[in-house]
């Protein structure tokens, strides 16, 4: 075969080849177009992503949702039929997972708006679960059915609010609440404020109740829990008005305590007996506006780890030169905030509170009241050195800032905090904590670094939350620098932050 004949049989060769490849091509591309429709098929059965998270997770987010909270005052509000109603609208699963979890039912809210039809729809679906009742503002016209409709659940209620300012209602209703017995309820909650007859509970109808707050109630005469197990009592408003109730409190197994009067303006002050008041459990205290000289003075508590105090401007009466001398070595948390932005601490009830809890480890307070705890007191008090210097032990502080940044007194703190240095003592861990309200500190980003550069050297440094008025919030968490835009969410994280030189630091 001459070469002409060799070439013309390769280009047909080549030319098969072609149309072989033309038509593999062809039904590749058919054959992707079956998969593009399958797959987009499949995409299109699959579950949205919303429902495709495991069933128990699922349900555990919602009871969060549901149930948040952990105290009795908490765990409910008027909304929660509205809330749980927008929950299973959202989609068919979550309607299935609502409607058929019983413990979703558990919470059962009576209002003004409350229908006996969703009541016994509500019972219904609580099956056998504990019932957390709470009769809020209720119609005096519908109560008696819903009562009637409600009250053979009794033996299930496991924890009850009662709140309404009319006194015909609260009065019917406690009527009705202590014709029975109730074997499980363990938190009770009363709040009528007009309500001045003697406090209409009877304590033989609840052998397990073990937590009890009481708002707003007068006249505790013929008043008495001193044969109940209580653990967390919480009186409020006018009831302590008469301090014949303390001697009438259960105080054997109690421990967690919280006195609040209702009237911000002056301190209730108690004359009482110097260690007239025994609370062998006791092992949280949260005092309220209330003289708390007069009332430490008064307890044994040997078992007492946390003091909360809630104060209003000015001093406290009946400090003079006596001291508690060993009494609360024991108690480790410190807590000290006002009512309201605007009352300080005075100087002299800082003093009398750091001298009364030295053993302190860990203390909460507000920035605007660093004067008041670090700062050597004026030569006319006669006090001679800052009242945090009885913190012999301290290892943590926690500074609210809640105000303006000016009136921080960082160089009082930064002063404190060197001498401790000098003295040996070991480095504080100390954490800025800003809040979300109207009056939050707002720094300037060269209000924080000369903050930073000012106690950097001196303690452990870390932020939480911190607000600045360029939008951003900064945080800190095991060596790691969050700082986050408020507007877009965007942010960045800077590693062992603590080794970087943050002055005059721009971001964004």
């Amino acid at each position: 075969m001459d070469e002409l004949a060799r070439a013309r049989a390769e280009l047909t060769r080549l030319q098969c080849t072609e149309r072989t490849l033309i038509e593999q091509l062809l039904a590749v591309r058919v054959a992707m177009e079956t998969q593009k429709s399958k797959i987009n098929k499949l995409v299109e059965e699959r579950p949205s992503p919303i429902n495709r998270l495991p069933t128990e997770l699922l349900a555990r987010i919602l009871s969060f949702l549901l149930m948040r909270g952990s105290e009795v005052s908490a765990k409910f509000s008027e909304d929660l039929p509205t809330l749980r109603k927008d929950l299973a609208s959202v989609s068919r699963l979550w309607s299935d997972l609502i409607l058929n979890t019983p413990s979703f039912w558990s919470g059962i809210v009576l209002t003004r708006k409350s229908g006996a039809k969703s009541l016994m729809t509500q019972l219904t679906r609580s099956r056998e679960q504990l019932l957390d009742i709470a009769i809020i503002y209720p119609r005096k016209n519908s109560l008696d059915t819903l009562w009637d409709i409600l009250i053979p659940s009794r033996n299930r209620w496991r924890s009850v609010i009662i709140k309404t300012s009319a006194v015909d209602v609260f009065s019917d209703i406690m009527s009705k609440f202590n014709q029975f017995k109730f074997p499980c309820l363990e938190e009770v909650s009363l709040d009528s404020h007009d309500y001045d007859h003697p406090l209409p509970l009877s304590f033989a109808h609840l052998p397990a109740l073990r937590h009890l707050h009481l708002g707003g109630l007068h006249g505790p005469e013929g008043f008495s829990m001193a044969t109940t197990l209580l653990t967390t009592l919480s009186m409020s408003n006018v009831l302590i008005h008469d301090r014949s109730i303390l001697p009438r409190i259960a105080t054997q197994s109690l421990t967690a305590l919280t006195i609040t009067h209702a009237n911000r303006f002056h301190n209730l002050d108690w004359a009482l007996g110097q260690d007239t008041l025994r609370f062998p459990a006791l092992q949280r205290l949260l005092l309220d506006v209330i003289n708390p000289y007069r009332f430490l003075d008064a307890i044994v508590a040997p078992k007492l780890e946390y003091f909360d105090y809630t104060h209003r401007y000015g001093p406290i009466s009946g400090t003079d030169n006596h001291t508690f001398g060993s009494k609360f070595n024991h108690v480790r948390h410190f807590t000290s905030k006002p009512r309201s932005h605007l009352e300080y601490l005075n100087n002299s009830t800082a003093y009398v509170l750091c001298r009364a809890f030295p053993g302190v480890r860990c203390a909460s307070l507000p920035a605007f009241d660093i004067d008041r705890f670090f700062a050597a007191p004026y030569p006319s008090g006669g006090l001679g050195q800052p009242p945090a210097d009885n913190w012999k032990s301290l290892e943590r502080l926690s500074l609210f800032c809640d105000v303006d940044a000016e009136s921080w007194s960082v160089d009082v703190l930064a002063n404190w905090l060197a001498k401790r240095r000098e003295f040996g003592l070991p480095l504080l861990h100390v954490e800025l904590i800003g809040l979300c309200s109207t009056y939050a500190a707002q720094m300037t980003m060269e209000e924080f670094s000369f903050r930073y550069k000012r106690l950097r050297d001196y303690c452990l440094l870390d932020f939480k939350d911190m607000r600045f008025s360029r939008a951003l919030r900064l945080s800190t968490d095991s060596g790691l620098l969050n700082i986050v835009r408020a507007d877009n969410k965007n942010g960045i994280t800077l590693k062992n932050w603590r080794e970087l030189p943050l002055d005059n630091m721009d971001i964004f």
